[in-house]
């Protein structure tokens, strides 16, 4: 069933963007590359404008939930469709995990006499993810009114804030500019590329959103622009009203900028609104992680079970229940400090293999593209577009370091003995 307008499909995007990384990657950018951060932003968002007109484009031709899997599966065939479903999945599951532990980190403070203890912390995870997939499994119109009031209540607050913010802005905070050195600035992108994850978003339901052709494009261009507006009002806010080594040190440094600039209250305000960002992005995410692997299931490429819909509500309630359980899983870590730090790692893989995808897609839109070109239906701008797009993605990846890109290649294999045995049935 059809069920997200154009207002929800822009929110899945743009939740799923704006989540809580944008509050804690201040201190990282400002630990790691200095100021030199804003370049680093203005660099990857135009990069990820690219990428955004690739998804514009598919997504007019998309008549299949499945997002990056149903591309690559029309231009390369079942293997490379496999992989990338394997590694799309993947990453929505346990980056779950990881976006729940990061909402309860900051909603915790504001439970008065709750324990912040490594069980209290499991429990009230337990319960977010579980009570977001409720919610998923009544069907996606309920799952796209949540996430359009969540957003609005991150956003709001969250602009408001740094507009007035910018009033405090002096420039002797950008000083020294690029302290590390401008052979950083790769790594800053790196960093910022967690930020765009998500920008195919309205490409995933497909087949439950009105008028589908034109509002995934239109969405994915409207969520792309809203966000990349946010991003860079808010590195412009933080960088400008504190000093980098504040940014630096602090474990909130997006409370601690406007803290600073327009009072103790802006503070308070904002770690609600991290709290509130967490949500959206943990709904936008289940939704998708139980979407996914859907069409791969119809065509014998994934699970047969995740292919089934709900008699009532018509959602993969097989799929999101399935992927509530790895998150849940993945959860209990939290009860060793050497199982956390692999938690940590696996979490940072599980970026890593969102853009794998998003590579097999832009390769599949050079596939499309020297096709229409071919025909005389496309002129050379497109093809041109989307090999930036291309080199943009591979750009990022290099990015991550050679040690996650090793895991992520593994993980990718990994999946292969899976792929044999559900081609030989």
């Amino acid at each position: 069933m059809r069920g997200l307008s154009l207002v929800a499909a822009v929110a899945l995007v743009v939740g799923n963007m704006v989540g809580t990384s944008i509050y804690t990657l201040p201190a990282s950018l400002a630990a790691e590359v200095g100021p030199l951060g804003l370049v680093a932003w203005a660099l990857t968002a135009l990069g990820y404008g690219f990428v955004a007109a690739v998804y514009m484009r598919l997504g007019r031709g998309q008549a299949r939930t499945g997002g990056p899997y149903v591309f690559v599966r029309a231009a390369f065939g079942d293997f490379a469709a496999f992989q990338t479903v394997w590694s799309y999945w993947l990453s929505a599951v346990a980056g779950n995990a990881a976006i729940a532990l990061a909402v309860v980190a900051y909603a915790i403070e504001f439970v008065p006499g709750f324990p912040d203890t490594a069980l209290n912390r499991f429990l009230l995870a337990q319960a977010i993810v579980w009570g977001l997939v409720g919610v998923n499994l009544r069907g996606v119109r309920h799952s796209g009114r949540l996430q359009i009031g969540i957003v609005l209540l991150n956003l709001v607050p969250l602009v408001a804030l740094c507009a007035l913010a910018l009033a405090d802005f002096d420039p002797d905070n950008l000083r020294p500019f690029a302290p590390q050195g401008w052979s950083k600035l790769p790594l800053g992108m790196a960093l910022i590329v967690w930020a765009y994850a998500g920008i195919e978003s309205a490409t995933v339901p497909a087949e439950e959103i009105h008028d589908r052709p034109g509002t995934i494009a239109r969405a994915t261009l409207v969520g792309y622009l809203l966000a990349t507006f946010v991003f860079l009002l808010s590195a412009l806010a933080v960088a400008g009203s504190t000093d980098n080594a504040t940014i630096a040190a602090s474990a909130r440094p997006m409370a601690v900028a406007l803290e600073r600039a327009v009072g103790p209250w802006a503070g308070t305000l904002i770690s609600v609104a991290a709290v509130v960002a967490g949500l959206g992005t943990l709904n936008g995410w289940i939704l998708m992680a139980g979407r996914i692997p859907v069409s791969a299931a119809a065509d014998g490429l994934f699970f047969p079970a995740f292919a089934r819909l709900h008699a009532r509500w018509h959602t993969p309630h097989v799929s999101l229940l399935v992927a509530g359980a790895v998150a849940s899983a993945l959860l209990c870590l939290l009860f060793s400090s050497t199982l956390l730090a692999l938690f940590n790692f696996i979490a940072l893989l599980s970026v890593l293999t969102t853009l794998l995808p998003h590579l097999y897609s832009m390769a599949a839109r050079i596939f499309f593209a020297r096709a229409a070109q071919r025909r005389g239906e496309e002129g050379a701008a497109q093809l041109a577009i989307a090999l930036t797009a291309f080199l943009f993605v591979l750009l990022t990846i290099y990015g991550c370091g050679f040690e996650v890109i090793a895991w992520g290649l593994l993980v990718v294999l990994a999946g292969t003995p899976l792929y044999a045995l559900l081609k030989a049935r």
